[in-house]
């Protein structure tokens, strides 16, 4: 090493005169100091600590590169995890699938006309072609492993968020169906919020997305209707032809969104955004003059009585109607009872039509035919105030006809197997609770009005009823056959709300009578003769009324619902029958 002490190679002289410096190996003086004979002095070096060498920008790319590297190997697990569909990745065997497919397809399907499965398609194969539609399915059939059912609610909204909102997918008729099983059994969807247990949970929600697919696959429109040539391309738009099938499995599609909108919507007193429309009716012909599946022969009817419900619904919304309605004036009474015998000739004509032995095989048709006409008497009973001045024979035989079809509806709900409440689809499960809220206000109407309670056919119809019994029967039918260790926290608390209707039944019943409910002590209803059994043939010139050609304009207000005055507990909230009956009210 040199003797010298490392030291900067320019002198404080120099320096300050910005001049270069030079000295001699051997010299302690730089050359201009020693010519100048001035004082040299050269400071000492800062030592450096660890100097490494500067990377190069190609070294500090490579550095980069293989970081990521390493990150990538370190995650593989979780990539690996993230691979492939639910089977895959271990949240379901094949053979825990393929069971829950048959489970589908022999308790469940039998409610859901609106998606056809092919009778000889395996697990493996829906899985390979219909991915969605089978997550779908299993997702809905899991009600008896809480786990499972949980695990699979959040796959199928991550892959409905992939193939609607935040992915690539474009929007397809498979995404439809599978949307339409996740609506049809969404009462049974897993809660985040226990506590608020009033409804499924985004219902409405998964409804919309489900009818922004058919406008958006024109699914709503015939064929020869749909996108020849938008306005806004400047070459006609040519479209492939579908196979007959295909076409078949749209209308089914299109059929299934405008009943589940049509009839939540109306139950729960919300908008409806996808009403009934001739297209659809057309659809549902099309379907029953060359059907596919037994199924497909219902849906005619299933459409045009739900087009009866929408048309009593529009009078029950129509303010104008309340306002120009006068019982003191006999031409409008006379209207109001056309309308009210209008509606109630089409029921009739329509429970002449289905005989026992078609709606005993078709348990969503004879649901909504027994709803639709409790619908008629709700709103002609308890949502006009003055229908109650109404004579007493009229408002005698629309309370009967409502005891009758309240009767028929248990006989026919009571008499499935057990354990058949929790495969009915979200109509069915809204149409019964409807039904029983109804039952319970006709049979305290007649026990609060003594000009009703004394009439012997009003008594043996509401005896025969026994709505007391009822909700008894109903509360046995769902609690479990074996004592569960942890009790079900999916879906909707039916039992509870079951519990809670039969209590506030007693309450008011108990009011008007001073004693518990225990129906009329006398005689059963002498039984209506019912309709020949024949295959019912679609009518060809059925046409539903025209609330134009009665005479009535139909206002698009919303109306304002006035309940029957004895029921002062019974107001508007947001739980899932909207103003029919208030839970916080039942739990008081």
């Amino acid at each position: 090493m040199s003797a010298w002490p490392s030291r900067i190679k320019t002198c404080e002289t120099c320096a300050a005169a910005k001049i270069r410096c030079r000295r001699k190996a051997a010299s302690a003086i730089c050359d201009r100091c020693l010519r100048l004979n001035k004082s040299c002095y050269f400071r000492p070096a800062r030592l450096r600590q660890g100097c490494q060498k500067k990377e190069t920008r190609l070294e500090s790319l490579e550095r980069k590169v293989a970081e990521l590297l390493g990150q990538n190997q370190e995650k593989d697990g979780v990539q690996d995890s993230k691979k492939g569909d639910i089977v895959d990745r271990g949240v379901i065997t094949l053979d825990e699938a393929v069971g829950l497919l048959e489970s589908f397809r022999h308790s469940m399907l039998p409610h859901f006309p609106f998606v056809v499965l092919p009778p000889d398609i395996t697990a493996g194969e829906l899985r390979d072609h219909q991915p969605f539609l089978f997550l779908a399915i299993l997702s809905v059939s899991a009600t008896d492993n809480q786990t499972l059912q949980r695990d699979l609610d959040d796959e199928m909204r991550s892959a409905l968020a992939d193939r609607t909102a935040l992915g690539p997918v474009q929007p397809s008729l498979e995404t439809l169906q599978g949307l339409l099983v996740v609506l049809s059994w969404s009462q049974h969807q897993s809660q985040h919020h226990p506590k608020r247990r009033y409804g499924p949970q985004g219902f409405f929600t998964y409804l919309h997305i489900a009818i922004g697919l058919v406008v958006e696959l024109e699914l709503d429109r015939p064929v020869d209707l749909r996108k020849g040539s938008p306005r806004m391309t400047v070459q006609a738009i040519t479209t492939e032809a579908q196979p007959a099938g295909v076409l078949r499995a749209q209308q089914r599609a299109a059929i299934g969104c405008f009943l589940l909108s049509s009839c939540s919507s109306l139950i729960t007193q919300k908008k409806c955004t996808f009403p009934w429309s001739s297209h659809l009716e057309d659809f549902a012909t099309e379907l029953a003059q060359s059907p596919e599946v037994d199924s497909d022969r219902s849906l005619i009817h299933l459409v045009r009585l739900q087009h009866i419900a929408e048309q009593i619904d529009r009078i029950s919304a129509d303010s104008n109607f309340v306002g120009t309605i006068r019982v003191d004036t006999g031409s409008n009474t006379n209207l109001f009872l056309h309308t009210f015998q209008a509606f109630q000739t089409q029921l009739q004509d329509y429970t002449t039509l289905l005989s026992p032995q078609w709606t005993h095989n078709n348990s969503l048709l004879a649901s909504q035919l027994h709803t639709v006409n409790l619908y008629l008497c709700q709103v002609t009973l308890f949502e006009k105030q003055f229908t109650s001045q109404l004579s007493s024979s009229f408002r005698v035989d629309i309370l009967c006809q409502g005891l009758i079809a309240a009767k028929s509806s248990f006989d026919a709900l009571l008499s499935n197997p057990l354990g058949t409440e929790r495969r009915l689809i979200y109509t069915q499960w809204l149409h019964s609770g409807f039904n029983l809220i109804l039952s319970c206000k006709l049979a305290l109407l007649v026990v609060s009005d003594e000009s009703l309670r004394n009439q012997p056919r009003v008594q043996s119809l509401c005896g025969a009823l026994n709505m007391s019994q009822v909700l008894k029967v109903c509360i046995e039918r769902q609690l479990p056959r074996v004592q569960l260790s942890h009790p079900k926290t999916t879906g909707f608390d039916y039992t509870g709300w079951l519990k809670r209707l039969h209590d506030w039944f007693q309450r008011q019943y108990n009011l008007y009578t001073g004693s518990p409910a225990r129906g009329f002590e006398m005689a059963a209803a002498t039984p209506v003769a019912g309709p020949p059994a024949s295959h019912p043939m679609l009518p060809q010139h059925f046409n539903l009324t025209d609330i134009s050609d009665i005479g009535l304009e139909v206002s698009q207000g919303t109306g304002v619902i006035n309940s029957w005055p004895c029921y002062s507990d019974i107001y508007a909230s947001s739980n899932i029958f909207g103003g029919w009956m208030d839970l916080s009210a039942l739990s008081q």
